[in-house]
């Protein structure tokens, strides 16, 4: 028998069978959750710390109980004195006769729990209740079986009575012993009797339990015939406190719970949403799809939800400056092959031709296709360095009347075949921008007119305000204007369309993009519509003040 258990054991070993956990615990737990349940617990571990200190409820009720005490001594002790003085017949004896002992048994009561002690002036003991006896006949009472459930809740409440005992008792109390043959000696409050003065002590006896005692003189006209010692057990106030103590523990096991709870589902309701987060901003990461987005968190309208909503719209601006980068590499890729095709056709063709007059004509569209290189390269330059520089760069606040002002003086001069205007409110137009970039979308913008608008016209420069308190500057020329179908696309990168009377390859089609690209870099937008012509309009936030 024992060699088949050996065989089945080695093969459920061999099984990994044994030794492997049963249960796999699932939640685990992270940094914040911990915090968050140890911030959460740490006021009911101050509370359950404060039960051990809370001790005044038991001297209230320790206090209480010597009162009473003291107050049955004091008449039992005055009745005895009493008794004794009608035996005597009004003669001052410093002794107790037997006789008036036989009042002691009725006067404390049958069947109570406080005792009696008499002792003589001698210091011998004369009298002791718990050696009387009533002669009565006990009766027996059959118990009824307790129940699996009465059991267990017995079991509980010892087990508690038990925990509340440790946490109220106090083990710097002198211990009751009591012997065969009692004396004054050896009860300190029953000498103080003897010497006429009233006295308490307070003990525990051997299993932890309290004993409160008092002793008073037993006396008559200032005559000391002998002490009286009454006792009792502390066992109503160790229940009393028992019970309190219960009532707290009890208390504290049930707001443990829920606050354990509370902890969990407050860092389920936080770690969960901020670890799917994590994981979905780890999975985008990794996925090399430009389309793909991050999911929005169901029915979250709080903090983390918010947070949500800024990690998908940060992750969307994100892609699209990704696609807008891939996008403007295959167009910077496209114009640059334009002009590289040109000159590879006019080196090739150059080199196999004798006419000197075709070799100079291919000679102007090699330097004219170096320019345009040149030009592409540049822009091309500008337009990729433009983010990263404005975001560094500082903005300033500056009067948007004065700049246009100096720019449309400055400018009038180099361009001769226009006339320039200025228009401006009266009240300032302050604007938060970096002065330089500014004087870039104006001079985009005084190109593109000057390439359209018919030589001997005006182009105007107005400053005002919108109806939505925004800083505004409208350029207008009096040129053909913009096809209604393209009043989007001349913002786009490398869109070009030119005057017919216009040389191929002037312009790059970089200059309205950079221009709406630093307006958007400030809070503003750049738009056209036709009024008699192309009229740019620039908006910007207006500076606080």
């Amino acid at each position: 028998m024992i060699d088949k258990v050996k065989s089945a054991v080695r093969q459920l070993l061999k099984r990994k069978v044994i030794g492997r956990p049963l249960v796999r615990l699932r939640f685990r737990m992270s940094r914040l959750s911990t915090r968050i349940m140890a911030i959460m617990l740490f006021p009911l571990v101050l509370f359950f710390v404060g039960l051990f200190s809370i001790d005044q409820y038991r001297t209230t009720l320790i206090r209480s109980e010597f009162t009473a005490l003291e107050r049955q001594g004091f008449t039992l002790a005055r009745s005895l004195a009493l008794a004794q003085s009608e035996i005597d017949g009004g003669l001052a004896r410093r002794r107790l006769s037997p006789e008036t002992m036989n009042h002691l048994l009725p006067l404390v009561g049958y069947g109570t729990e406080l005792r009696a002690r008499v002792f003589r002036t001698d210091g011998w003991l004369l009298a002791d209740t718990a050696r009387s006896s009533d002669g009565g006949e006990a009766r027996l009472q059959r118990r009824r079986p307790a129940g699996n459930w009465e059991r267990s809740s017995r079991y509980f409440q010892a087990m508690m009575r038990r925990a509340a005992g440790m946490i109220g008792s106090d083990r710097t109390l002198p211990v009751y012993r009591e012997g065969r043959q009692q004396s004054a000696n050896d009860y300190d409050e029953v000498l103080l009797a003897l010497a006429g003065e009233p006295a308490r002590q307070l003990r525990q006896d051997r299993r932890g339990r309290l004993v409160l005692s008092v002793a008073v003189p037993i006396q008559d006209l200032r005559l000391v015939r002998g002490a009286l010692l009454v006792s009792i057990s502390g066992g109503k106030i160790e229940e009393e406190i028992a019970e309190v103590n219960v009532v707290f523990i009890q208390l504290f096991g049930i707001v443990t719970l829920i606050t354990i709870a509370l902890s969990v589902y407050l860092a389920r309701s936080i770690t969960t949403p901020i670890t799917y987060l994590a994981a979905e901003a780890d999975n985008l990461r990794r996925s090399r799809d430009l389309s793909a987005r991050m999911q929005r968190l169901p029915r979250r309208r709080d903090e983390i939800g918010r947070l949500s909503e800024s990690l998908i719209e940060l992750t969307d601006e994100l892609q699209k400056r990704m696609a807008a980068t891939a996008g403007f590499a295959a167009d910077v890729s496209h114009e640059l092959k334009n002009p590289l095709s040109s000159l590879r056709s006019a080196t090739e063709t150059i080199s196999r031709i004798s006419d000197q007059k075709q070799q100079k004509k291919l000679m102007n569209i090699i330097l004219r296709d170096v320019v345009r290189l040149d030009r592409l390269i540049t822009d091309i330059s500008r337009a990729s360095r433009l983010d990263n520089e404005m975001a560094t760069e500082s903005a300033t606040r500056i009067d948007l009347r004065d700049l246009v002002d100096n720019f449309v003086a400055a400018r009038q001069p180099t361009t001769e075949s226009h006339t320039l205007s200025f228009d401006a409110v009266d009240d300032a137009v302050l604007v938060n921008v970096q002065d330089g970039r500014l004087v870039q979308i104006l001079d985009n913008l005084l190109a593109n007119a000057a390439s359209f608008a018919p030589p001997a016209t005006t182009i105007s420069f107005s400053v005002g305000m919108t109806a939505a308190g925004e800083a505004s500057l409208e350029v207008r020329d009096k040129g053909p204007g913009i096809p209604p179908d393209r009043l989007e696309e001349v913002f786009d990168r490398f869109y070009s369309e030119r005057p017919a009377d216009e040389a191929f390859g002037e312009h790059s089609g970089l200059g309205l993009s950079i221009a709406q690209q630093i307006a958007r870099g400030y809070g503003g937008n750049l738009v056209v519509r036709n009024e008699d012509g192309a009229c740019f309009t620039l908006t910007l936030p207006c500076a606080s003040t």
